[in-house]
């Protein structure tokens, strides 16, 4: 037995029927669940197990993403422990789009895509030929075969821009040495058509384009570099195209670079994989959008029956009374033309079809003419927005394939890139066994590089061989389970169940990822036994990759081949729930289960003693039937007999059961048909009363169907209910004993017994109503009982118990005794039919058809004979549950009935009368009759079910003790019943570790590398070296894509996944979790609760079950009658009779989407306005909303000026708004509420329904109006026009809110409290009852105590329950990191950077997963090494719990730690992205090409310049001499600081440390900045409380006492964390101001000023020389509906940003877009003439950011280099001006940094130090916030505030130098040194 460890450990499991059992599942291995029918087993693998491995991975993600997602419910069980991440794998088919393809949820189009961009060859769609890109190297080698030994001239195009002369052009031509051209033929000086544009007739004035001679040379070998040197230039200067000319001038050869067909010169776009995926903008067909099909207007449809005439009614459309109008026009035009329509439709000419279809030749409108059936149709079509005409027009329209791609989905470029002779869609459309022989036959050595196994070591294959290796896996996988006749543009949502779960089984093998928990539903459904053993060997694969696999099934060879069995029994519903088996095979063999019993052959189904006749008896004869595979064949199927339809899957056997039989029977009938098969034949010896099929669709999606309404029970029980004495007393029919219609059902919960609660991000609660407490009926019904029982007791009966209680009731009887026959005793009549299991649900469909099956007639002594069919009928049945299912389906052919069953189920098949098999394999290699006959004649034959069939007719002999169970050998493939070999079971996991090859996203250089599971690997290396793209950009983003491509298509839509990783190979991945580094703080109104996420749980815990209050009264509000809402309305119109008023309804409330069919709805019922979002709207100008923002939408229901029928208004407004109606002021303004269920006792005043947005401070609907949500007033707001406040002269910056105290919310909203037991904490609340505001004041251990004294009921009791664990699991965290002093109303702006990153990690560490792998990004930054320390355990920790741990770091101590660290280097940007080093801490040390292992080897000597600076005398108030060589702050007392004084040297550099949360942002940031700002301001040498010098900075006059000595600084400059531009139009250049000199650089340049630039037109943000056609971005976004936004190149400028004006324009060779594409090293060196742009350049040298390019977008940068990019940018704001430096004004700058080393390597931190030590030679001042030991270590001052975080920090501990510091006994950072 595995151990615990080892064990998935499930202890009190009580999810619907399950007993609280305990249960251990070994990780790692295969386990079959087992059992009886709705014994339990989905309770326990779906609702339990997967439940809560998805949901605490899914929890990782944030709130916002979840409420889209399927969230399952927190299952009902004590505990689980090292749960894995889930994916369940089910029958259901969910999928609803036609972009789903098998292609698609595969991933196999995703390869085929870059494989064939990489293998296809472009055709030109004129000529057909090939279309090849050309080359320098090309062009020569074709000129030498040519024109060898030839003297020839290279020259290239100019073309001149319409907004540009000729002299503009030629002048920067001649500059740049160019002195001829070739024009009409002829070769002429540049200078002599410069001179000839003054005269009249010009010969280059009447051109647009001149050939410029680049060079003349002589094509032979000596001459080849000379050549490819100028044809490069003149490629370059051509835009791609260049000319070959004779001497004389005349060209010979045209050459492009590029894809340009020669015959027509249109462009091509390169090949790449967004072209050939028809999911993206760029290349799906626009016609289509990339769905293939179009819908319109079908021409079948119109005129369905050709053998009818018009006057008979051929064209439909034209039926009945509204448009028979247009028959009439049609039929007067008709006789004029002399238009036939007395004759049927098919014996009319074309001429006559086109005049009908199309109208007059000549028509035009208002002429009196026939306009035509399709303009008939585009006439509706201009009145869609009416409800009937949509309807009307939906019978006419139909999906057709699109006229533009042919269905093939693809732009028509796409389509031209062939490969083989195949374009991509017509690879889609071969099958699956097909592709894998022609990708073998095809298959290029080179291709095939490395496409070997994924686990081999060493394999490098190369990009499109991985690409290749990819498709063929997936493609083996797919053809081993069965599914190799699918074809991969099939549709996924024609797919069965069996099939999809299938193809998503191979998906999640392709997928490659380990340690997760795979959850399957029976996937032998629908599968032949003869590929039973191919399944296994998948579920096997899966096991070795390192997966947990837990299978409900029920197939013996799936059993026997299980390393584990779980049954539950012992029998199904109430009786079941319990933990009958776990074990071995072997144990279950000797085990009493009902399993046990089967395997053991103890129990048996036993073939029939006697078949019936089929020979000579009645039949069913089809004849040359064609339909997909089946191919005009022949069969007769015996009637009144048990047929049996078998074959492999996808040989045909759906097809005959459904297209030929059903669906021709149906016709025959005068039925609708549904594609019915094309055949020749189809007829009955028999006359058939009924033809039945069965099929595998779902019995019901709502709650609302039972099995008593099922069954038909329902309908005699209430009409029994209806003849009681007592009902007829009081008038009661038997409509009022129904849940779902009538008088008699509770009106609150509509008869469901329940009410939903929306919980938004966690699953939604059904708790019981409040009025009927569960009993779905008014009181009044429930009085009435039959036989002591009530309408609702009987509802809680089993099946069994209402046939004994209804025994003297036949037809209630008759009604559910079929159920007890199939089984299904055990379930309750009023069970929701959403909640059975497959099983169920089939067998309860079979009960449901069997009552379809009319008896005989009266008049008529023959029998009744109804054809059954039915697909599949032991679908998830146990052997037991199948042997009774035989006996009813026995039971229906004894009743003289024919039975035609799919199956593969050899039970079934051994005890059917006849056999037909179809094959001989699938697809198009299927569609056969193979053999047909009894069993036994089948058994005889060579078919596939044959041998499977031998075997199960043999005689079973039981095993009868333990000794001959156990002599069996279970490893013989014949008792295995599989074909894999015995070597391959019970395997070890081979994969230990996540293999990465290939790896070059971004900088990356072909990566290879490899992180062993469940251990810690460190990445590290210099910043910018590629660390963050390996371990986010690849490993992160391929983790989280591949677990999410089990969710949902809706889901993953908003979630923010990565785009494919550019990796070769990446295999042995587990789910991932993303920790990254953030180090803002968040929003002006973020605080603790909003950052832990808490808020949102608390914000949902009072919208559902806090009590309002009124805010005018304080009393709680009340129900009210709709007689006393009316009586307010009329007294509200009495008192505003002036006024019009509106009386409305609220619709929608803060929900995303267009709405046009609310919009559409309103209209048909008659409405005119509606009120979106406050604003009036009338619904004949409705236009779709933007679908991605939220709305509020409310009806005006009537308008009250002159009120008639108030009564039924109110009632429609009330009924529309659930209970809430409101009056409307013209201005859209709200005059009133009125409520049912929210109104104020006192006054009368109502509210309105509570939304979770009501308790946002970020939610117009729940801020408070005068702060708008920020508990303060500043100055700033006045500024911003959205808050403005009418009152903010009236109070100080920063003040509290007058009107809600800091408090945040609206009076409303403040108004809303939660009732307590006690009184609880005197800091929550001073009476029984707590509010929001009140709450978040709590620290976590006091929300926690609080959350306990809830007061809840029967409804309010679930919801609790449901958040409180939410909120204990984050609170605990935070008590665990040592923040429990936080309280959670605190300003995230206030918080230090250690507080802030352990929140962040607190809210994204406390999932309790295992098998994860975690992705951190410097988790160490913001910590004092004390800190870190607690944090490494914390990490340590969850690596035991079972996870692998990537972290992205620079700490010393944390890499200590580490089992393996991988180094990326060796240097920054283009400089690295290679592995420099690899191994342990001991073996970075030792290799010498590491640098990381350098600084670890030898440690940085301090100080690095030799020795520190001498600090000044001792600052004294009544010393004069030295002492305004010190900022002296003298009781600092801001939040937690503790009234002391601290001094800080000038022209120094100081650190401030101390432990994370101590004070020292306070101190420095919140305390010191603002002071000395206001003494540079004031000019004061000793500043002292004042208010009105103190207001502009936001301080409380008690925060100090007096600053000295700061007025003589120059200026305040803090580099703290926040970040830079996040668009691509910021780039370095831009962000430090180094680009504003570029610009004046360029339009200072000649021949710019001779055509008027300015420096404006350099920009590329602005209008004049930037590229139009991508505005200065560079690329274009494609936007698309259904579609993700792309963006591509932008084809004009190339990327380049710029027009082709400014390419002339150089500066020493280079235009404005080179010079943006150099590096800041190279720029530093091209502009050393100006001496300010150098310097600037210089500083991001001396910075390390040498390497980034100028026009680098921002968001491209790592957190390093953001860091160090923001310190250039300030230092430059610090230089002085050549004023300052010519006078000596002020003594330099305060620069005060917060953690400059945030993200930086150790060598990055040392140039770090050496640029601060610089600004103080500089004569400035450097004050850094720093946790970094080497910057401590370095400094000439040290600062530290403690001893610890919060109230218990806030003491200075020590100022002085650094020796002195390691002398103090109180320092908490002297023994870090």
């Amino acid at each position: 037995m595995p151990t615990a460890q080892q064990s998935i450990r499930l202890h009190g499991v009580r999810q619907n029927n399950l007993k609280g059992f305990d249960l251990d599942l070994p990780i790692g291995q295969l386990t079959v669940v087992t059992g009886l029918s709705g014994a339990g087993k989905s309770s326990l693998v779906f609702h339990t197990l997967h439940a809560e491995g998805q949901r605490r991975y899914v929890e990782t993600f944030s709130p916002y993403t979840r409420q889209f997602m399927d969230l399952l419910d927190r299952p009902k069980v004590d505990s689980i422990e090292n749960i894995r991440p889930s994916i369940a794998i089910q029958q259901s088919n969910t999928v609803k789009t036609s972009r789903s393809t098998v292609g698609t949820i595969t991933e196999l189009c995703d390869y085929f895509k870059v494989w064939f961009a990489q293998n296809a060859t472009l055709f030109d769609p004129n000529t057909g030929k090939p279309i090849s890109d050309d080359t320098p190297q090309s062009i020569w080698q074709q000129l030498l075969d040519d024109h060898g030994d030839a003297h020839r001239v290279i020259a290239f195009p100019i073309n001149k821009p319409e907004n540009l002369n000729w002299s503009e052009i030629l002048k920067p031509l001649t500059a740049q040495g160019y002195t001829r051209a070739a024009l009409d033929g002829t070769i002429t000086r540049l200078s002599d058509l410069e001179s000839s544009l003054s005269e009249p007739e010009s010969r280059l004035a009447a051109h647009d384009s001149l050939l410029v001679i680049q060079d003349r040379i002589q094509i032979s070998a000596n001459n080849r570099s000379r050549f490819i040197e100028a044809a490069q230039n003149a490629l370059a200067f051509g835009k791609g195209r260049i000319h070959i000319l004779d001497t004389e001038g005349n060209s010979l050869e045209a050459f492009t670079q590029g894809l340009i067909s020669p015959d027509s010169g249109e462009t091509f776009r390169p090949a790449c994989p967004p072209l050939f995926s028809f999911n993206s903008p760029i290349g799906a067909c626009p016609g289509c959008r990339g769905f293939g099909r179009v819908i319109e207007i079908d021409d079948r449809l119109v005129i369905p029956d050709h053998s009818l005439s018009v006057d008979d009614g051929a064209i439909r459309a034209f039926h009945g009374e509204v448009y028979s109008e247009s028959l009439r026009d049609l039929q007067r035009a008709a006789r004029k033309y002399k238009i036939r329509t007395h004759l049927p439709w098919s014996k009319l000419s074309k001429k006559e079809h086109a005049f009908i279809m199309d109208g007059e030749p000549s028509y035009r409108e208002g002429y009196d003419q026939w306009y035509g059936v399709r303009r008939f149709f585009s006439w509706l079509e201009s009145k869609i927005y009416k409800m009937h005409v949509r309807v009307f027009l939906s019978k006419f329209r139909s999906y057709t394939r699109c006229p533009d791609c042919n269905g093939a989905r693809l732009k028509p470029e796409a389509l031209n890139w062939k490969w083989n002779g195949f374009a991509l869609p017509d690879l889609y459309q071969k099958s699956v066994a097909d592709l894998l022989k022609m990708l073998g036959s095809h298959a290029d050595p080179k291709v095939f590089a490395g496409a070997t196994d994924p686990a081999t070591e060493g394999s490098h294959p190369t990009e499109q061989g991985a690409a290749l290796e990819g498709i063929r896996n997936r493609l083996t996988f797919l053809d081993q389970v069965g599914l190799g006749y699918l074809t991969l543009d099939r549709t996924s949502r024609t797919l069965s169940g069996g099939e999809t779960m299938r193809v998503n089984l191979t998906s999640c093998l392709g997928s490659a990822l380990v340690d997760t928990l795979f959850v399957l539903d029976e996937p032998s459904v629908g599968l032949h036994a003869r590929d039973m053993d191919r399944l296994i060997a998948i579920l096997r694969r899966l096991t070795r990759l390192g997966n947990t696999v837990v299978v409900v099934e029920h197939d013996e060879a799936i059993m026997r081949a299980a390393d584990h069995l779980v049954e539950i029994g012992p029998e199904p519903g109430a009786n079941g729930g319990q933990l009958t088996y776990s074990g071995d095979y072997n144990g279950m063999l000797f085990s009493q289960t009902h399993t046990g019993r089967f395997l053991s052959g103890r129990a048996t189904i036993d073939a029939p003693k006697q078949r019936r006749a089929t020979k000579k008896g009645p039949q069913l004869s089809i004849h040359g039937a064609s339909k997909h595979n089946l191919s005009d064949i022949d069969v007769d199927i015996p009637q009144r007999a048990f047929v049996c339809l078998s074959g492999v899957s996808g040989s045909g056997k759906s097809t005959l059961l459904n297209n030929v039989i059903y669906q021709n029977l149906l016709a025959q009938k005068g039925l609708i048909a549904d594609e019915p098969a094309a055949l020749k034949d189809i007829d009955s010896t028999l006359p058939l009363s009924e033809v039945v099929l069965v099929d595998q669709s779902p019995v019901s999606k709502t709650p609302r169907s039972n099995p008593a309404s099922y069954s038909d029970a329902w309908n005699e029980i209430r009409k029994l209910f209806a003849k009681l004495d007592a009902a007829q007393s009081a008038g009661m029919l038997p409509g009022h004993f129904s849940f779902n219609s009538g008088d008699g059902r509770c009106p609150s919960c509509s008869g469901l017994g329940y009410e939903r609660i929306e919980m938004q991000f966690v699953s939604d609660l059904f708790v019981p109503c409040e009025i009927c407490e569960g009993q779905r009926f008014k009181p009044e019904v429930l009085e009435i009982e039959y036989n002591g029982r009530t309408i609702a007791d009987i509802l809680e009966l089993d099946v069994d118990d209402a046939v004994a209680f209804f025994a003297g009731t036949p037809k209630v009887i008759r009604c559910l005794q079929p159920l007890v026959d199939v089984g299904l005793g055990y379930l309750k009549l009023g069970q929701p039919l959403n909640t059975l299991s497959g099983g169920e649900s089939q067998r309860l469909k079979l009960v449901r058809y069997l009552g379809k099956i009319k008896p005989a007639s009266r008049s008529n002594f023959t029998p009744a004979h109804a054809l059954i069919l039915i697909d599949e009928p032991s679908t998830g049945l146990h052997r037991s549950d199948v042997k009774r299912l035989i006996g009813v389906l026995q039971g229906l052919v004894d009743a003289g009935n024919s039975l035609v069953v799919i199956e593969h189920n050899i039970d079934i098949l051994k005890v059917a009368d006849w056999i037909v098999e179809l094959g001989p394999e699938a697809g198009e290699a299927g569609g056969q009759i193979i053999a047909q006959g009894t069993p036994e004649q089948i058994a005889d034959t060579n078919c596939e079910t044959a041998e499977y069939l031998r075997e199960a007719l043999k005689k079973v002999v039981p095993i009868a003790d333990l000794d001959q169970l156990l002599a069996v050998d279970h490893s013989d493939p014949s008792c295995r019943q599989v074909a894999e070999a015995p070597s391959t079971y019970n395997q070890p996991a081979a994969n230990n570790c996540l293999r990465i090859r290939g790896a070059r996203e971004h900088n990356l250089k072909n990566v290879a590398c490899e992180i062993p599971h469940n251990q810690t690997t460190v990445i590290t290396g210099v910043s910018g070296s590629g660390k963050s793209s390996l371990a986010f950009d690849i490993i992160f983003a391929e983790g989280q894509r591949r677990f999410m491509e089990s969710m949902s298509a809706y889901a993953r839509q908003f979630v923010e996944q990565m785009p494919r990783a550019e990796v070769d190979e990446l295999h042995g991945i587990a789910p991932t979790v993303a920790i990254e580094q953030r180090v803002t703080k968040g929003t002006r109104k973020s605080t603790v609760a909003t950052i832990t996420e808490v808020a949102q749980y608390l914000r949902l815990l009072y919208a559902r079950i806090g009590v309002q209050h009124s805010p005018t009264s304080g009393e709680a509000v009340v129900s009210q009658s709709e007689e006393a809402l009316l009586k307010r309305l009329k007294s509200i119109l009495k008192e505003n009779k002036a006024k019009r008023l509106y009386l409305c309804a609220q619709l929608v409330r803060g929900r995303k989407g267009h709405h046009q069919p609310l919009a559409d709805w309103a209209r048909d019922h008659g409405y005119e306005t509606l009120r979106i979002d406050g604003r009036l709207v009338p619904i004949s100008e409705f236009k779709k909303l933007d679908r991605y923002k939220e709305h509020d939408i409310d009806l005006v229901v009537a308008d009250l000026k002159q009120p008639t029928a108030l009564n039924q208004q109110l009632t429609t407004a009330l009924k529309l708004g659930k209970g809430s109606a409101f009056l409307m002021q013209p201005t859209g303004g709200i005059l009133s509420w009125l409520s049912t269920k929210r109104t104020d006792p006192t006054t009368g005043e109502a509210f309105p329904e509570l939304d979770p947005k009501h308790f946002s401070w970020n939610s117009p609907r729940g801020w408070c109006p005068t702060c708008r949500g920020y508990g303060q007033l500043f100055d700033w707001m006045a500024k911003e026009e959205d808050g403005a406040i009418d009152h903010i002269d009236d109070v100080e910056h920063g003040a509290t809110c007058p009107d809600c105290l800091g408090a945040r919310l609206n009076p409303l909203s403040r108004a809303v409290r939660l009732p307590l037991k006690t009184t609880g904490d005197k800091q929550a609340a001073s009476s029984n009852a707590v509010s929001l505001p009140d709450l978040l004041q709590l620290t976590p251990s006091q929300l926690l105590a609080t959350l306990k004294q809830v007061k809840t009921d029967q409804r309010s009791g679930p919801v609790l329950d449901e958040l409180r664990p939410e909120i204990e699991e984050r609170m605990r965290f935070l008590s665990r990191v040592g923040l429990d002093y936080l309280g959670l109303d605190r300003a995230t702006a206030t918080l230090s950077g250690g507080e802030a990153q352990r929140i962040r990690l607190a809210a994204q560490l406390g999932s309790n997963l295992s098998g994860v792998l975690y992705v951190l990004d410097e988790p160490s930054i913001g910590l004092h090494a004390r800190d870190n320390a607690k944090l490494i355990e914390s990490l340590e920790q969850l690596r035991a719990r079972g996870n692998t741990l990537v972290i992205v770091e620079h700490d010393e101590a944390t890499m200590k730690h580490a089992d393996k660290i991988i180094d990326l280097g060796p240097a920054a940007g283009i400089h690295g992205g290679e592995i420099v080093a690899s191994g342990t801490l001991a073996e970075l040390r030792n290799n010498q090409a590491s640098i990381t292992g350098n600084y670890l080897r030898q440690s940085m000597q301090h100080p690095l310049r030799g020795q520190h600076r001498e600090l000044p005398a001792t600052w004294s108030p009544r010393k004069k001499k030295d002492a305004d060589q010190w900022i002296v702050l003298q009781g600092a007392a801001l939040r937690n600081l503790k009234d002391f004084d601290v001094a800080i040297p000038k022209q120094r550099l100081s650190v401030v440390c101390g432990v994370s949360g101590a004070g020292k942002s306070t101190l420095t940031r919140d305390l010191l900045r603002p002071l000395v700002e206001a003494a540079i301001q004031t000019k004061a040498t000793k500043l002292v409380p004042s208010k009105s010098q103190l207001s502009t900075f936001n301080l409380e006059p008690s925060s100090f006492k007096a600053l000295h000595n700061a007025n003589d600084v120059r200026c305040v400059i803090e580099v703290d964390q926040s970040p830079i531009g996040k668009t691509p139009r910021s780039t370095p250049a831009t962000y430090i101001g180094a680009f504003d000199i570029i610009r004046d650089i360029y339009a200072s340049l000649p021949e710019a000023r001779f055509r008027g630039f300015a420096a404006g037109t350099f920009s590329f943000n602005t209008k004049g020389g930037r590229c139009e056609s991508c505005k200065g971005a560079g690329r274009v976004k494609l936007e698309m509906n259904f579609m993700p936004d792309t963006y591509v190149t932008c084809e004009d400028c190339n990327g380049r940003r710029y027009g082709v004006e400014l390419d002339e324009l150089r500066w020493n060779g280079k235009n404005i877009a080179d010079a943006l594409q150099m590096s800041f090293e190279e720029a530093a060196e091209f502009f050393s003439f100006h001496t300010g742009l150098k310097s600037l350049l210089d500083a991001m040298v001396e910075t390390g950011l040498g390497y980034l390019t100028l026009g680098q977008n921002s968001p491209s940068l790592s957190g390093g280099e953001a860091q160090r990019l923001k310190l250039v940018s300030e230092l430059a704001k610090g230089m002085p001006t050549f004023k300052e430096r010519q006078y000596n004004k002020g003594r330099g700058n305060l620069y005060i940094l917060e953690e400059p080393t945030i993200g930086l390597h150790l060598s990055d931190v040392e140039r770090l130090i050496e640029l601060m030590h610089r600004l103080v030679d500089k004569g400035h001042t450097v004050v850094a916030i720093e946790h970094h030991l080497d910057v401590i270590a370095d400094a000439d001052y040290i600062v530290e505030i403690g001893p610890d975080g919060g109230d218990a920090g806030g003491q200075l501990l020590y100022q002085g130098d650094v020796a002195g510091l390691k002398q103090t006994e109180g320092s908490v950072t002297a023994k870090f040194l």
